[in-house]
């Protein structure tokens, strides 16, 4: 019998990437037969009936649901309340579901796993969807070295320690990780699982595209996410498709780019909304082109943007800053051409951000739309990197079984294959 687990996430089920990066991956876990109980944090109270209606969404893909309150200031108490708070609803929900398995997502629900670990004997799974303290230090929030910096890093290296198993987004912070942690590493299981897409019922190309070029951008603005520069590609990007259209999907307030679209003459052709995951698929069968303009630095290597498998899952070619997790990799010219990288790619690496940088890759990219093999080329290659079934799925179950066996059997279990992580089990939901 598959153990339960027990999935510790600090952000709101309202958020889109849970919705799309946690409930996906844990209706996958409970198909195979695990028991599957999540614990979300919640910065605004949920209505009665919300708290009803997405209750019963949960239990109908196997998941158990709860949810405690998000403190966000003062910073450092608000954190550590959340974490006591964890804890002792964790304790409770480990004796009531007889879990065995806390799944951490991200380094404060590491430490909670790592308390509950040491309290109750479970195993522990740290899922490192970023590495938490270069990103602080680059947004320029904490300083490099600080008391705040120091503190996350000593808590990261227990962590890894501690884990009975490891998850990372890409090769890249994969490689990292052992580079700084190889003892604390050392015989354990460790998983590369990027951001996936759902491409089930995903509409096959060729797709029934707008008759001018169409680009899109779906998720947040400012901070890592440039969107100065992006507006800038814009509008060099016109002089090479008169006709270009933009669509902008975000939950961020979009006063700032308002202004930029003003400064760069481009209001009149862009669209600005907000979109569920379930209509932004929608959106993406009738664009051309996606847009990920992510700042390049030490704690992007160990990113993995859900945009660009979804942008790839609808047929579109990527434009991407250059140096985010594996993208350079996946996108460049290399991934499908076969050894002599002279073939076409999935999109275009930003090598610079002069304006004759912007214009050789709306060049590069307006070939990459004149060809008519691009859409099945890009979903070929979210089949392969980016399918939430046979890449997120399969790896999730993978590393639980070798988690579940080790239990069972102490010492180095090696991770199952593909295909034996893939077959299905049954197993009713516990009450």
């Amino acid at each position: 019998m598959n153990p339960t687990s027990l999935y510790l996430c600090y952000q709101s089920l309202l958020e889109p990437l849970t919705q799309t990066q946690v409930v996906a991956y844990l209706e996958g876990l409970a198909q195979a037969g695990y028991g599957v109980v999540l614990l979300t944090f919640e910065p605004k109270p949920l209505g009665e009936e919300e708290v009803k209606t997405w209750g019963e969404r949960l239990s109908g893909k196997g998941i158990i649901w709860y949810s405690l309150p998000y403190h966000k200031r003062p910073t450092v108490p608000a954190t550590a309340w959340d974490v006591l708070a964890g804890v002792w609803t964790g304790l409770r929900l480990i004796r009531r579901h007889r879990v065995g398995l806390v799944h951490a997502r991200a380094h404060v629900p590491g430490v909670m796993g790592l308390i509950l670990k040491r309290l109750t004997g479970v195993k522990l799974l740290f899922d490192v969807r970023g590495l938490m303290a270069e990103e602080y230090a680059d947004a320029g929030v904490w300083p490099a070295g600080g008391l705040l910096f120091r503190a996350t890093k000593r808590a990261e290296r227990a962590l890894v320690k501690a884990a009975d198993g490891v998850v990372v987004l890409t090769h890249r912070a994969q490689g990292l990780l052992e580079e700084w942690y190889p003892r604390e590493l050392a015989g354990k299981p460790v998983e590369v699982i990027p951001c996936c897409a759902d491409l089930r019922d995903q509409p096959a190309p060729p797709f029934n595209r707008e008759d001018g070029p169409t680009f899109v951008y779906a998720g947040k603005l400012g901070g890592w996410y440039l969107t100065e520069e992006m507006v800038a590609f814009v509008a060099r990007a016109t002089e090479v498709l008169p006709n270009l259209r933009w669509q902008v999907w975000t939950q961020s307030d979009p006063a700032p780019l308002r202004r930029l679209l003003v400064d760069h003459d481009l209001e009149g052709r862009t669209t600005i909304g907000q979109k569920s995951p379930e209509a932004l698929r929608s959106e993406l069968a009738v664009a051309r082109a996606g847009l990920s303009f992510i700042k390049p630095c030490l704690s992007k290597i160990a990113s993995s943007p859900t945009k660009i498998a979804e942008y790839l899952a609808a047929g579109l070619p990527v434009v991407s800053t250059a140096g985010i997790g594996d993208t350079d990799r996946l996108l460049g010219r290399g991934e499908t051409a076969g050894p002599t990288g002279d073939g076409p790619g999935l999109g275009v690496i930003l090598e610079g951000e002069a304006p004759e940088d912007y214009r050789r890759a709306a060049e590069e990219l307006r070939r990459l739309l004149d060809d008519p093999d691009t859409p099945c080329r890009c979903r070929a290659a979210a089949r392969d990197h980016f399918d939430l079934e046979t890449v997120g799925w399969t790896r999730y179950r993978r590393l639980y079984a070798a988690l579940t066996e080790s239990a069972r059997n102490p010492g180095r279990v090696p991770l199952p294959t593909d295909s034996e992580a893939r077959r299905p089990t049954t197993r009713a939901r516990p009450e």
